[in-house]
């Protein structure tokens, strides 16, 4: 139970202006009706909302997603006070996050573990709207940013802990994210960089050399359940609970995947944020060490260059072909970052 969002009336909708360049979609899904809204809940069985009929409901929309997907806070006032829920709305539909948080939760990383879950109350199919805890912590990129070295410690030993226990227990669902998907991403950011500025031509072959020449030494057949996601923004600590939310890219995946994902970011957020990419390497060693003790996989370490080489070419694409300010400074970090990691990890 907490408090409810703001000043409003009963049942209000609160949709900021959605940007004009995004897609036709988004204005559809930002229209969540708290009237309609109300009575679905109040049709939940009491295994999902053992509240009573809502007596009122506040809805904010906090972002919208290109993907599409639109992003809302929600108030509900029951008989015992007001509940916060965080709400998705899809597009498409996409029952199947809350299928996979339902497996997660009866793997043992649900709301009431350690490493945990939101508890996903449910998902609405005629409003393509997945409902699910709002989580009070603290965000790990709001630890991250600020570069102070023992929260920075815990934080990524909370974070590498918890992703070692997902890798341990969660059960495989969804598609497959093999080898050849990255290597035809980076083939793509290549291309890209070459045509923006043909000076790169010969360093960019010499680096997709380097990638094809490294993927024949990673185990093809080495798979696990995967965030798809996994950084710092999806990761709320709390008192007792480290949570990792945002379910809608799980997959099946090479399980350096996601260690990588995450360093990366760090290593982006460092750059952006505190100077230096350098900046949080003792925290990524941190993650990477409490990772490693709590299940994670042990040939992680040798394919981590691959991926985090692949990372690095991730990202920027709309800066790089339209040459916006700054493009060509951020292609050539991307660039080097990348070459340097993949030259590290050759066999």
């Amino acid at each position: 139970m907490s408090e409810p969002m703001g000043n409003s009336g009963n049942s209000q909708l609160f949709t900021p202006a959605v940007r004009g360049d995004s897609p036709d979609a988004i204005p559809r899904l930002a229209e969540l009706d708290g009237s309609t809204l109300a009575e679905q809940i109040g049709g939940l069985p009491t295994s999902r909302w053992p509240w009573g009929t809502p007596r009122e409901v506040r809805i904010q929309l906090l972002a919208s997603h290109p993907e599409p997907h639109c992003t809302f806070e929600i108030g509900v006032r029951a008989r015992d006070g007001w509940h916060r829920l965080i709400g998705k709305a899809y597009a498409t539909d996409h029952h199947y996050v809350y299928q996979v948080m339902e497996r997660l939760r009866y793997a043992g990383l649900g709301p009431e573990d350690e490493f945990s879950t939101p508890r996903a109350i449910a998902y609405l199919p005629s409003l393509r709207l997945l409902l699910q805890e709002k989580v009070e912590g603290t965000s790990a990129k709001d630890i991250f940013k600020l570069g102070d070295d023992r929260p920075c410690r815990s934080a990524a030993d909370r974070c590498g802990r918890w992703l070692g226990r997902f890798q341990t227990l969660a059960p495989t669902s969804g598609r497959t994210s093999g080898i050849a998907r990255f290597l035809t991403s980076a083939e793509r950011k290549c291309r890209l960089l070459s045509e923006a500025d043909r000076a790169w031509m010969v360093r960019t072959e010499q680096l997709l050399e380097r990638l094809k020449a490294a993927a024949p030494f990673l185990d093809p057949g080495l798979a696990c359940a995967g965030h798809g996601d996994f950084c710092e923004h999806q990761i709320i600590l709390t008192e007792g609970r480290t949570v990792v939310f945002d379910w809608d890219l799980h997959d099946i995946a090479h399980p350096a995947r996601d260690v990588a994902k995450f360093i990366v970011s760090l290593e982006r957020l460092a750059m952006n944020g505190l100077g230096s990419v350098r900046a949080l390497d003792t925290a990524a060693e941190v993650f990477l060490g409490a990772y490693l003790g709590s299940g994670g996989h042990p040939e992680v370490p040798a394919a981590l260059p691959f991926y985090k080489a692949v990372f690095w070419l991730k990202g920027r694409t709309t800066a790089i072909r339209t040459k916006a300010v700054g493009w060509r400074e951020q292609a050539e970090i991307m660039f080097s970052e990348s070459l340097r990691n993949i030259a590290n990890g050759l066999p």
